[in-house]
């Protein structure tokens, strides 16, 4: 029975240390996200939103910064209370990525049948990109002022 233990004792040794020598003499690459340029979001509402058509729409203005990537896409979402009723929509753009600051005015619809109007909502943007192999989002969620 002892010498069964000391066998596979030995066996398991001898595994680890072909394994240790092979992982050592292996040649080594970086590995892929090391070697791409690597992918930068973000996104961040501004306030104050201003009404389009009389509340049919509503402008939001929104920061985006993005690189590794020629362009995004930004998803904005608006959602008001307007009396006993819920006026909301959403909007996709494409922004392109420059690596620099920029701002762009969505102008998001209401798909509720009740129009935008004057005092706050809450508002939240996404901002997706890829590069050639990974992607990733960002997002950003604000109570933003509704003006004229």
């Amino acid at each position: 029975m002892i010498n069964t233990a000391l066998i596979k004792i030995g066996a398991g040794a001898g595994a680890l240390l072909a394994g240790a020598g092979v992982a050592l003499l292996s040649p080594s690459s970086p590995a892929v996200a090391y070697s791409s340029p690597p992918l930068f979001l973000d996104v961040s509402i501004q306030s104050p939103a201003h009404l389009v058509a009389k509340g049919a729409a509503v402008a939001v203005p929104v920061t985006t910064i993005c690189s590794g990537t020629n362009q995004a896409y930004l998803q904005v979402q608006v959602t008001e209370r307007v009396g006993k009723k819920v006026a909301s929509g959403s909007k996709y753009v494409t922004v392109g990525c420059t690596g620099s600051r920029q701002q762009t005015v969505v102008t998001v619809p209401s798909t509720s049948g009740t129009a935008f109007s004057k005092g706050s909502a809450y508002a939240v943007a996404y901002l997706d990109g890829c590069t050639y192999y990974f992607c990733g989002e960002e997002n950003n969620n604000a109570t933003i002022k509704i003006t004229s």
